[in-house]
């Protein structure tokens, strides 16, 4: 402080007590009047004058602004009354000087009283906010070291600014060499490439730096360091530097690491434990497989078993009394009708399976059921009603008539059988749409629905589940097959449908047949071909038979030439191919699709023809499995086993006539 700055250190920042100010104006008066007195003497020491305006000053100064305008209206009042003026001017006009003077002396004071107490507060202030930024910056740099993470401050150049206690003791060096640590020269060198490309990057989209990398610890270590820096700005808006942190994420790191191979283990356990339950499916389906075929078989032997007993027994019996007529003909008659019956049975099996060879045409399935009414209502009997709701007059279906009514009548019998004398069947048609998986794997699309419905005593969830298995029946033996609904499924998947039973114990049963609306609706009745005309039996004809099987083949040779025809015999493909291939007439050759060495009929046909074109050509098989398909796209007839001589020469008579 200056020699004239220290008067107004003592300057009172706030108004001081009533005797303070009076002790204070009362000095500085008196202070003015001794010195008048000095100069002027005791007889003038009254007067106005221009020595009272330092007394003014100070007790505007140090008493306050309302002390120094009394003083100055005192004097002016002492002035006014009393008889000293030094001056040689009017004595008013003194007055009027002196009050003017006076004033701006009172007012300059007053105003440089203000300027200081503002200044000081202006310097308390300062020294206020200099203290809390000290404060601050001590708690920020006490809170930051005392942070388990890396922190620091740098500018624009990379240089630091400001770092915690952690990234010191991280890299083991002393404060002022922290602040001029490289990371560059810290870094991992395999991760030194991805991070400096990430830098560049981040820089270049104007982001904020976020990397995890591994860098040398003071003690030579690399654990993994996860580092977020922030941009930070300055108050107007510029940008200075970064703020940034680091964490070690080594943990992490090992954890996540941990869990990779954890998942790896488990995902590996899982697909084992997944292959050993496919594998057990595999197995539980192969025993199911092998059950039901073990069920299959045993109820196709006890069947045939059954027809052969028959028919060995006739047999027998004609062999025993050749000469007893009327037992012959009762026991060929019953021998006759076994077989029929087998027949019957490898058709259900057949259709069963989906190897039966159906005959599919565009019926309307109303009209069918019309057709089949009279014999449906017999086979019901009179103890159970029957009613017909057919409801589809005009929708029409591409399906095998005579396999049709087959599955309708299984279906009615079956009702017929579960309903208490005094119940009902009812038969129903109509159009409807499904959706996909709504029956079974039938595809979405529009359908025809078949329902036959009774009050019967209807079956349990586990009975319903097991109706179309093969020789599953519930009714006492000697009272069905089993192989009825077995019939039924296989004519519905096989025509393109399904079939679903309804039902539940006391509430009867409900089997509903989709099968799918044909495109075309055409009049069935001139689109399904006739049946050709009985024809008297032709000329006697060379025929080459190819059979395999020596049995058939004996029995087909002495079929063929009870007709009156010449056979020549061929159990394989290459010896039919070398008689075709001698010169000699042949009229006709019939020859099993299913053959030993490598051909089947379909081939043999085609050869032949090709080596005698125009040479006639049916085909025979008892089996329609996989070359059904070829065999149906061929132009030669498919004659299928067993058939008795008339269908044998009815086939001959047609071929034969349409090459003729």
């Amino acid at each position: 402080m200056t020699p004239s700055e220290w008067p107004l250190r003592f300057v009172p920042r706030r108004t001081p007590p009533l005797w303070q100010a009076v002790l204070i104006t009362l000095t500085a008066f008196a202070g003015a009047l001794l010195v008048r007195v000095l100069l002027i003497g005791p007889a003038n020491a009254t007067g106005v004058s221009a020595t009272y305006f330092p007394a003014f000053i100070l007790a505007t100064l140090y008493a306050g602004p309302r002390w120094g305008w009394g003083s100055l209206a005192l004097v002016m009042i002492a002035g006014i009354f009393g008889t000293q003026v030094v001056s040689s001017a009017s004595r008013s006009g003194v007055l009027i000087q002196f009050a003017l003077s006076g004033a701006a002396t009172v007012l300059v004071a007053a105003a440089l009283r203000e300027a200081l107490l503002r200044l000081d507060e202006t310097k308390a202030a300062e020294a206020k906010v200099k203290a809390d930024l000290i404060a601050t910056e001590q708690r920020f740099r006490m809170l930051a070291d005392s942070a388990p993470v890396l922190m620091w401050v740098s500018k624009l150049d990379g240089t630091r600014e400001f770092v915690n206690r952690a990234f010191q003791d991280f890299l083991g060096v002393d404060y002022e060499t922290a602040l001029g640590f490289d990371w560059r020269a810290f870094i991992h060198p395999n991760d030194f490439d991805r991070i400096t490309a990430e830098e560049a990057e981040a820089t270049a989209m104007g982001r904020d730096f976020i990397w995890e990398a591994r860098y040398r610890r003071g003690d030579g270590s690399y654990p993994w360091i996860r580092s977020v820096s922030q941009r930070r700005y300055l108050p107007n808006g510029e940008l200075s530097g970064y703020i940034g942190v680091g964490y070690d994420v080594s943990d992490a790191r090992r954890a996540q690491a941990d869990l990779t191979r954890i998942n790896d283990l488990l995902a590996e356990r899982v697909q084992a434990a997944l292959s050993e339950r496919d594998e057990a499916e595999a197995a539980l389906r192969r025993a199911q497989k092998l059950e039901a075929v073990g069920q299959l078989t045993g109820g196709v032997a006890h069947d045939f078993n059954n027809l052969l007993t028959v028919i060995i027994g006739a047999l027998d019996l004609i062999q025993r009394h050749p000469d007893d007529a009327a037992r012959r003909d009762r026991m060929i008659e019953a021998a006759q009708g076994a077989a029929k019956r087998g027949e019957r049975l490898t058709q259900q099996l057949l259709a069963f399976s989906r190897r039966q060879a159906l005959k599919p045409e565009l019926v309307r399935v109303d009209d069918i059921l019309t057709e089949a009414e009279p014999l449906l209502r017999r086979a019901v009997g009179e103890a159970v009603s029957l009613t017909f709701e057919t409801g589809a007059p005009g929708a029409v279906a591409r399906i095998d008539p005579s396999q049709f009514e087959a599955a309708v009548m299984n279906l009615v019998v079956n009702a017929r059988d579960a309903t208490p004398a005094g119940g009902g069947i009812r038969v129903e048609t109509h159009a409807c749409a499904l959706r996909a998986g709504e029956a079974e794997d039938a595809p979405a699309g529009d359908y025809l629905c078949v329902s036959v419905l009774d009050t019967g005593e209807g079956m349990s969830a586990e009975t319903a589940a097991r109706v179309f298995e093969p020789f599953f029946t519930t009714k006492e033996p000697g009272r069905g097959t089993g192989l009825g609904l077995s019939q039924v499924y296989g004519f519905a998947r096989q025509s393109g449908g399904a079939v679903v039973v309804d039902s539940a114990p006391g509430k009867g049963a409900t089997v509903r047949i989709y099968l799918p609306l044909a495109e075309v609706r055409t009049d069935p009745a001139a689109a399904a071909p006739k049946a050709p005309a009985a024809q008297p039996h032709g000329p006697a004809r060379r025929v080459l038979l190819v059979e395999d099987d020596a049995s058939v083949g004996e029995m087909v040779e002495a079929m063929l030439s009870d007709l009156g025809h010449q056979v020549l015999r061929a159990d394989a493909a290459a010896p039919a191919l070398s008689i075709l291939e001698t010169p000699g007439h042949i009229d006709l050759m019939l020859t099993d699709l299913i053959m030993p060495g490598g051909m089947n009929g379909v081939e043999l046909a085609h050869a032949a023809v090709a080596l005698r074109p125009g040479l006639p050509v049916i085909l025979t098989s008892g089996y329609t499995g996989e070359t059904l398909g070829a065999a149906a796209e061929a132009p030669w007839p498919l004659l299928t086993k067993p058939y008795p001589s008339e269908t044998l020469a009815a086939v001959i008579d047609a071929v034969m006539g349409k090459a003729a």
